[in-house]
């Protein structure tokens, strides 16, 4: 059984029981990590752990619960508003949220949200183990384009850049494709041929990097001379990968 690893941002202690009781009972896979009553409790927590999805209230003690995904460098994440205010619902499409549910939540709609969250769920997505070594027994990857697709080496890939619900790949013959499907889409692919996820908007070829340069998340130097930002909370994971 592949566990989901969540937090619930929740002032309400009572509401707070109820959603841990629902997950155990009836979503056994859904793990709650952690319970923060406030932005900043959340916060500190996620700076210092992964999740795969927040489970986020609106109206909290020291502010707005969307204040918490506007403060966050990145949001790899999955978010589903749980709040007793039908006002912000908009607020919560701005910020991308999977799912919109009102208090008290019923379990049929708690069970949409889930399904919903499952089926865009990558197990493992940022697991350096997911990085392989060895030659792949099949090297090209499909980009579709407005025409059909356009078959690329993956080895000719130096990076995948995210450009809204675009793609931009970086070719090692100077070349630049554009295709209409979001980064996302092409990550569990590119994963298992050395590359990696350095932040929420770039995807390098490992073989690709020439220089790392060290800050708070640092950015590496790639093989065209690009420069590509790391983000803070995946240096860590970056850096025992280009040491191993």
């Amino acid at each position: 059984m592949v566990i989901v690893n969540a937090l619930i941002v929740e002032d309400d202690h009572f509401f707070s029981e109820v959603l841990t009781d629902m997950l155990t009972l009836h979503f056994p896979n859904i793990h709650a990590a952690y319970v923060a009553g406030t932005i900043r409790e959340a916060r500190g927590f996620l700076l210092k752990n992964r999740i795969d999805l927040l489970f986020l209230d609106i109206e909290l003690p020291d502010g707005k619960g969307f204040e918490l995904l506007s403060s966050m460098e990145e949001v790899d994440f999955e978010v589903i508003v749980t709040t007793s205010h039908s006002s912000y619902a908009i607020d919560a499409v701005h910020h991308s949220a999977l799912d919109y549910l009102l208090k008290p939540v019923a379990l049929p709609e708690m069970e949409a949200a889930i399904a919903k969250f499952m089926k865009k769920f990558r197990p493992g997505k940022q697991n350096i183990q997911d990085i392989q070594e060895g030659p792949p027994a099949f090297k090209k990857i499909p980009l579709p384009t407005s025409d059909g697709f356009v078959f690329v080496n993956i080895d000719e890939i130096i990076s995948a850049e995210a450009d809204r619900a675009y793609t931009v790949f970086a070719l090692k013959n100077g070349n630049k494709i554009m295709v209409s499907k979001p980064l996302g889409d092409f990550e569990g692919r590119l994963m298992k041929h050395n590359f990696f996820r350095v932040h929420k908007s770039h995807i390098i070829n490992l073989h690709e990097v020439t220089r790392y340069v060290r800050g708070e998340g640092g950015y590496v130097v790639l093989s065209n001379d690009d420069t590509v930002p790391v983000s803070r909370i995946r240096k860590d994971d970056f850096l025992k990968i280009i040491a191993r």
